[in-house]
């Protein structure tokens, strides 16, 4: 077993939490985020503000970004540096053998993971989610409850595809682009921009 910090103590931060305990392989040792003013003991663990980081990299084998937003967590990932990351895999998730999930990534209950895909690190699927054959996600992107991204899909770095969203077969998605929840994407996405409807259509920004 491996300690691990978590970064992050919000709402994402309390389902990442059950998802590494009951994964069994990790021990949470403690908590990094600003809302924190000092250090503080909690039981076994510790609370403490994220800006002191660099003194518990040295003392720590595993760190985790337990923050649900995309850009937030790419930039958190940055200032940490060479550090290493926990894998979270719940244990009724489906992976397949074949499939890459890679460091800093959380699998959720009950998604589904299918032959030669790449999870990019630091990247969510969340509860229910599938993810078909041959996709590649890039880092820090988040498939949102129940969506489902089918075969050979392409998504671009931090793009978020909302609750219920089907993103059609060999898509690219450019990076930061969001699918709005419920939207059905039936050609590629430009970056940085928002696509909402049943076809998936482009907001005016």
């Amino acid at each position: 077993m491996a300690d691990v910090i978590i970064v992050g103590d919000g709402g994402h931060s309390k389902v990442v939490r059950e998802c590494l305990e009951q994964q069994g392989i990790d021990t949470i040792i403690g908590t990094l985020d600003n809302k924190y003013t000092s250090y503080e003991k909690n039981g076994a663990q510790f609370r403490a503000p994220f800006d002191d980081f660099e003194q518990y990299k040295k003392d720590t084998t595993l760190w985790f970004i337990a923050i649900g937003d995309n850009k937030a967590r790419a930039e958190i990932a940055a200032k940490l540096g060479d550090v290493s990351y926990a894998t979270i895999i719940h244990p009724t998730a489906i992976v397949s053998k074949t499939a890459t999930i890679e460091p800093g990534s959380v699998i959720m209950p009950l998604a589904v993971i299918q032959p030669d895909s790449v999870i990019g690190a630091h990247t969510i699927i969340n509860t229910g989610a599938i993810i078909e054959h041959d996709v590649i996600i890039s880092e820090a992107a988040h498939v949102s409850p129940r969506a489902t991204v089918t075969g050979g899909v392409k998504i671009g770095m931090g793009v978020h595809v909302g609750a219920t969203a089907v993103v059609n077969p060999g898509l690219d998605l450019g990076a930061y682009s969001v699918i709005g929840s419920g939207a059905v994407v039936v050609g590629d996405t430009e970056a940085g921009m928002a696509y909402v409807g049943v076809p998936a259509r482009k907001l005016d920004r």
